[in-house]
């Protein structure tokens, strides 16, 4: 069974709902293989055109330090951030801890640990850079814990406790403590079939409040199935859509993967970029699908359950490949776009956008690695290898 065409677009807030989906028409009179960059009301407008055809130069990238080099053991990466003194902070959630590097390499601090004290975490997912340094948000403790860039405690805040249930991503926060947030995939299954899920952006106006809904957006796509005995299992979709959100101190880039169009919000809730574009969409063909079924069952291990593997054997899929994979925010609402890639590919193409909104250039990294965090010259790249071992990254580029 094949599901072809859109999913209706959610409702988002104002007149920004191109971050929910829907069809952008270019600029009539932009030229071919041009970014044309406006502005609208306070709004930067970037024009990308088709983002295969584009004529960017590669980027060069240099190792800076690898964790695996270093000999660190790695357990389930959550989130980095490049700090203001050159160093990275990197969420070592598995083991509730945050590792502090220089800017040359060298692991300088371990802060954390299991607990619910002052300073320590129970899954710290999120990272978030400020002026001093750097807030780590709780999602088991529903709290924000803020540390100096040299590792140092200084104070935490509890946000609202419905925000425990299900897990908080924190996308951005100013220094009135004005903060926007979504909420992670949804807890409960629903009948078979394919379904959208949506989250609600949320807007923090201090913490320990509870917070506005600002809209909702359309984010992880789901195949749900039945199991022996009444019991239901979920999986994503082969070529599914999803929400691409995260953020830069005060700013948030949110989009969905359906159409190639991203939202840059400020911690208030105010519109400031809008970056358009069209790209991948091709056609899934039969050998893709097969390749998808084959991996989601090896992901199972030898013994795989006959009743999962009708459940993968039958599911629903995409028609056509996401306009694109992902993307990073960065300082000044320079932005990465990870462009879609074909099934079997080595590489994945990154499009380096500039705060002026044109193209820096691009950069080639491995298709299975994960962009962390950016700035204006360095990267972090998480990559995973065959026994699942993580392993982190730190590159500078130019």
């Amino acid at each position: 069974m094949r599901i072809s065409g859109r999913l209706p677009a959610v409702g988002l807030l104002c007149c920004a709902a191109v971050a929910c989906g829907g069809v952008h028409s270019e600029p009539e009179d932009q030229p071919p293989n041009v970014v044309v960059v406006s502005d609208s009301a306070g709004v930067t407008n970037v024009a990308l055109g088709r983002v295969e055809e584009l004529s960017v130069s590669l980027l060069e990238a240099d190792l800076i330090f690898s964790t695996r080099d270093l000999g660190i053991e790695l357990f389930w990466v959550g989130d980095a951030v490049l700090l203001g003194n050159g160093g990275l902070a990197l969420a070592n959630t598995g083991s509730s801890e945050v590792l502090l590097f220089s800017g040359a390499g060298s692991m300088t601090a371990r802060i954390g640990g299991q607990g619910e004290g002052p300073g320590e975490f129970s899954s710290v997912t999120t990272l978030l850079a400020t002026d001093e340094g750097f807030l780590a948000y709780d999602a088991r403790l529903a709290r924000l814990s803020e540390f100096s860039e040299s590792g140092e405690f200084l104070t935490s805040s509890p946000l609202s406790p419905q925000s425990a249930i299900v897990s908080l991503k924190p996308l951005a926060r100013d220094a009135a403590g004005r903060m926007l947030a979504i909420l992670g995939e949804q807890r409960f299954f629903l009948p078979e079939g394919m379904k959208r899920d949506t989250t609600p952006l949320l807007s923090f106006t201090d913490s320990g409040t509870e917070p506005d809904t600002l809209g909702m957006l359309p984010a992880q796509e789901w195949t749900y199935g039945g199991m022996p005995g009444g019991g239901m299992t979920r999986t994503e979709p082969a070529f599914g859509r999803n929400i691409v959100a995260g953020g830069f101190r005060d700013r948030a880039l949110i989009a969905d993967n359906d159409v190639l169009s991203l939202s840059v919000y400020a911690a208030d809730g105010r519109l400031t970029r809008l970056i358009r574009g069209s790209g991948g969409g091709w056609t899934v063909t039969d050998e893709e699908i097969e390749a998808w079924r084959a991996a989601r069952l090896a992901r199972r291990g030898p013994d795989v359950p006959d009743y999962y593997v009708e459940f993968v054997r039958n599911a629903p899929w995409r028609e056509t490949h996401p306009a694109f994979h992902s993307a990073v925010l960065g300082p000044d609402e320079m932005v990465w776009i990870g462009l879609a890639a074909r099934a079997g590919d080595e590489t994945r193409r990154w499009l380096v956008l500039g705060p002026d909104g044109q193209p820096r250039g691009q950069l080639d990294l491995p298709e299975g690695a994960t962009v962390l965090a950016i700035d204006a010259g360095r990267f972090v790249l998480l990559q995973t290898n065959a026994l699942d071992e993580e392993e982190v990254r730190l590159y500078r580029y130019r």
